[in-house]
């Protein structure tokens, strides 16, 4: 099996991906846990997007492209998530834990 440069392969279920990201950021981030939401990926990003959105609108400081480009990410997996497509959520909460890094 021949394998581009920077390929990561994870065989991890949509779930156990996801709730990586919530250990490793999203709940820091958002104070969102999962536990609240009985796991129901959906309502956590949700959740998780309302309150970075609205972090959005309490921080004025113009040019926070982190925060910014984070809460486009987050909505981005709410969507995903809300049409039934974890699998795909998980693709921009991978983006999103790069950029927590910098926070």
């Amino acid at each position: 099996m021949c394998l581009p440069c920077g390929s990561v392969l994870d065989y991890r279920s949509a779930e156990q991906l996801l709730q990586s990201h919530a250990d490793l950021w999203l709940t820091r981030l958002t104070g969102v846990d999962p536990k609240t939401y009985a796991r129901v990926w959906p309502d956590v990003l949700n959740q998780a997007d309302r309150v970075m959105r609205a972090r959005l609108g309490e921080d004025t400081a113009d040019g926070d492209e982190t925060l910014h480009s984070l809460a486009m990410m987050l909505e981005m997996a709410s969507r995903n998530a809300a049409e039934g497509n974890l699998c795909q959520a998980t693709v921009p909460l991978a983006y999103c834990e790069t950029l927590a890094q910098r926070l």
